[in-house]
């Protein structure tokens, strides 16, 4: 009887770590998803004259062209500078959200294992 008070016991503590760690890594998701949804990535063409500001969805939030870029560059020329540097800026935010999500995922927490 007292061996299997024990043992009732220790399943007890088990339970609450495996339910701490649940919630523990419940927190980080939740931390991760905030920083994603709000995160913005802003990257500047190599001479200065053209910046992007670029949101977590890969939308273009904001666009500055300093008026010297429309005499050096064609307008062809500025659209595909523009578009480069969007893409650039996405894909720092997705090298951003897959730094977040792959730290959350190597510590893959409680099994059901951690009970036996």
């Amino acid at each position: 009887m007292v061996a299997e008070s024990m043992r009732s016991g220790e399943m007890n503590r088990a339970w609450d770590a495996v339910l701490a760690e649940v919630d523990e890594q419940r927190e980080q998701l939740r931390a991760a998803a905030q920083e994603l949804n709000s995160a913005t990535v802003e990257v500047t063409s190599t001479d200065r004259l053209v910046r992007v500001v670029v949101n977590a969805r890969g939308m273009l939030t904001d666009l500055h062209i300093d008026p010297l870029a429309l005499r050096r560059h064609r307008a062809d020329q500025l659209a595909t500078l523009i578009r480069n540097l969007v893409e650039r800026a996405d894909g720092e935010l997705t090298s951003r959200r897959n730094q977040l999500v792959t730290a959350i995922v190597q510590d893959q927490g409680p099994h059901l294992r951690d009970l036996d």
